[in-house]
């Protein structure tokens, strides 16, 4: 009988193991790029976006652009909210900082900017070739 009962774990436990492996392959092809995170909006908090890795960054950048956070703000106060960027660039004549962020969706849109305009001071999202960007991916700034 104990011969019988382990045979049977192990014949359940396979399919089962290999439901949840095909569970996680999809979700990562249907959009998901790390379907164990909380990829939810969340308020933009300046100590938690510093500690934070790219998909808390991420969860922070909708409430950070609809509340231009950034705007009208110097450089030295973009590092004590932001950070020092990932990269920095120039684009169109105006300086960019970059920080990288992971939204739930599978995208190179990978890049959240900040643009400095000498007058006005920092505002949130880049502009090239007269469009406005939110996010932005990795070649976009070369």
């Amino acid at each position: 009988m104990k011969l019988e009962t382990k045979y049977f774990a192990k014949s359940i436990a396979s399919p089962g193991l290999f439901l949840v492996v095909a569970l996680f392959i999809n979700l990562g092809c249907a959009g998901i790029s790390k379907p164990w995170r909380d990829y939810s909006h969340k308020p933009f908090n300046s100590q938690e976006w510093l500690a934070g890795d790219a998909v808390e960054r991420g969860r922070m950048t909708l409430d950070v652009f609809k509340k231009r956070i950034p705007n009208g703000k110097s450089k030295e106060e973009i590092v004590k909210l932001f950070g020092e960027p990932d990269k920095k660039a120039t684009v169109e004549g105006r300086e960019v900082w970059l920080y990288r962020t992971e939204n739930s969706a599978q995208s190179r849109l990978t890049q959240f900017p900040i643009s400095f305009d000498a007058k006005k001071g920092a505002f949130v999202g880049g502009i090239k070739g007269g469009d406005m960007n939110m996010y932005v991916d990795e070649d976009w700034a070369n």
